[in-house]
Parts: C-alpha cells; sequence; structure tokens
C-alpha cells in the first residue's frame, strides 16, 4: 500500500510540473486561399516561470502514418510568462515573427487530414503538447479528440471571409487536454492575444511586419557524435563555439574561420550527458542544450 502511495505522489508531481511548464501551441494557421505564403505556429508561455525554449522543439506529424515529417529546433532562449513565440513562414508576410522558418512551394505545414503538431522535450523526449487538426491522429500526437473539420483552417468558401483565420485557443493557454473544445477557427493574431471572433478578420497589417530574423541553427538533437551549426547567412568574424558540461565546465572549444557558413562539431570524445554548446560572435550569439546518446 505504501509503494502504491509513492507511485501516486510520483504521477501526481509528474502532471504538476507538466502543467506549470505551461508551454502550449497557442494558435496556426496552416492553410490560406492560393498559395500558403502567412502559415504561422505560435506558441505561448500559460505557466507560472520563464521558459527555455532551447530544451523544446516543434515537431509536424503526418497523420496518414502518425509520423514526424519534420521538426524545428527551437533557438535557447527565455520565454517570460505570457509570452509568444511565432514561428512563420520564410516568405516574411507574418507579423511579429521569431523564427523563419525556411519554406517550400507548398508550405512548410501539411493541411490535414488528419494532420498534428506537437511541443516535445528534447531531453526527455516527452510530448508536452499536440493539436492533431481536421480529425484525430494516434497518440501522443492528440490530445482527447482532434479538431473537427467543422472547426479547421481549411479555406472555406467564400474564401475572402475565411482568408485571414487559423485555430486558436481562447483565451489564450485555455487547456482542456481535449483538441477539439480548445482549438476552433478564429480571426489570427500572431504574437498577440487570441479573439474568438471568426467573421471580419482584418489583414494583419496593423503591426508592422519586422524582417525575417537569420537565426542559428544547432542540430541533430539529441546527436549520437556529430553536432550541425549552421550560421544562416550570420559573420563567422570572431566566432568560438564552446561545449561545455552541466557544471560549466568548457570541454571542448573551437574558432571559426571569418569564411565558414556552417560547422561539424565532433563530440565523439565526450561521454553520454547533457551539454550547452555556445556560439559567439561578432554577429551573434546563442547557446543550446544538447543531449549526446552514442
Amino acid at each position: 500500500m505504501k509503494k502504491l502511495f509513492t507511485i501516486i505522489l510520483f504521477l501526481a508531481a509528474v502532471s504538476i510540473k507538466s502543467h506549470a511548464q505551461g508551454l502550449v501551441i497557442n494558435e496556426v494557421d496552416y492553410d490560406q486561399p492560393s498559395v500558403d505564403s502567412s502559415e504561422f505556429i505560435e506558441l505561448y508561455n500559460s505557466g507560472t516561470s520563464p521558459v527555455n525554449l532551447g530544451d523544446y522543439q516543434v515537431v509536424l506529424v503526418n497523420g496518414n502514418n502518425n509520423t514526424p515529417y519534420d521538426t524545428i529546433a527551437l533557438p535557447s532562449q527565455t520565454l517570460i510568462v505570457g509570452g509568444y513565440f511565432v514561428i512563420c513562414s520564410s516568405y516574411g508576410t507574418v507579423p511579429l515573427c521569431d523564427l523563419a522558418y525556411p519554406t517550400p512551394a507548398a508550405g512548410f505545414i501539411q493541411n490535414g487530414a488528419p494532420d498534428a503538431i506537437a511541443i516535445q522535450d528534447i531531453t526527455t523526449g516527452n510530448i508536452v503538447d499536440a493539436v492533431s487538426y481536421e480529425g484525430s491522429v494516434l497518440p501522443p500526437y492528440v490530445e482527447g479528440n482532434g479538431v473537427p473539420v467543422a472547426e479547421s483552417d481549411t479555406a472555406t468558401s467564400p474564401a475572402s471571409l475565411y482568408r485571414y483565420t487559423g485555430i486558436s485557443r481562447f483565451p489564450d493557454g485555455n487547456d482542456s487536454n481535449d483538441d477539439s473544445t480548445d482549438f476552433h477557427r478564429a480571426c489570427i493574431t500572431p504574437g498577440m492575444a487570441n479573439t474568438s471572433n471568426v467573421t471580419g478578420c482584418p489583414a494583419p497589417t496593423a503591426v508592422k511586419v519586422i524582417a525575417v530574423k537569420n537565426h542559428v541553427e544547432i542540430y541533430p538533437n539529441p546527436t549520437n557524435r556529430l553536432v550541425n551549426i549552421n550560421l544562416n547567412g550570420l559573420s563567422a568574424r570572431n566566432a568560438v563555439v564552446t561545449v561545455m558540461d552541466l557544471l560549466g565546465n568548457a570541454v571542448k572549444k573551437v574558432s571559426l574561420k571569418n569564411t565558414d557558413i556552417g560547422f561539424q562539431l565532433d563530440l565523439n570524445d565526450c561521454q553520454d550527458g547533457v551539454y550547452f554548446i555556445s556560439m559567439k560572435s561578432d554577429a551573434a550569439s546563442c547557446m543550446q542544450r544538447i543531449v549526446l546518446k552514442k
């Protein structure tokens, strides 16, 4: 009986920790009339403490086989309580975009039916939030029932009426662990508070469209040996890459050449575990937690 009580307490603690963490998918616009040039995924910190985005990645899931078709690494930066983080297409048409993702001609988010988007903890592999849309994919990429087609983002006739709609939570962060309850078609509001309005949606031009941000990519994560560092056009002038253990001790340091546009780091001489990779140059700096498992 004591053992069972201990297990219950442990599961309760895990549940509370997950709920307190609060990082959720808050809004998605995956389909527009004609070319999908304004897709975005908005993350939101609905918890009680700041979140390090570098601990997570966004997983895009094909509902036909319940298998990820792409993953999006997040930068190592703090998302404050009540803060938004917008991942957009590289067309540069989404206001308040924080991370521009390379976009193929057909768009970077599949249109269903069904498909899903999830947030994954890269240190544990656990899915901390998911939304399945235009029906239900299989767990763990769905919470309860998927968003039905009737509430989906699919361009509905007349297309002009639903041109600026997506699927979103209202109010922000509202999470009952059932996608069909939490997400509804509504006017898009990337980087701002969600609305319940679904018609007469204004074009998102009232907020200045910021330039697509260059960012340093560090991947794959987890890795079994090699780590790629993609500068995405940023200057490597005076760039230094440092690998640190959990105590902050530098275990490897490499200086990049000014002509480098990318770099591959070999961690074969490091023990399995969690490390921090820091990259600093005259143009940018970033830090990301990496899991090494050979």
